[in-house]
């Protein structure tokens, strides 16, 4: 598989995994919107070959 759709799926998996921790903890749902964002952003940048 390609590593661009491998790093795409798995930046899904991390953006469902934060918003439902994020669910639990009830941050309002802009707040809870950002930090999923920032966290699969951080997630995309991190996993990407230099």
């Amino acid at each position: 598989m390609n590593d661009t759709i491998k790093r795409a799926l798995i930046s899904v998996a991390v953006f469902v995994i934060i918003y439902s921790l994020s669910l639990c903890i009830g941050a309002s749902r802009d707040v809870r919107f950002l930090g999923t964002v920032i966290g699969t952003g951080c997630y995309w940048i991190g996993s990407s070959k230099r």
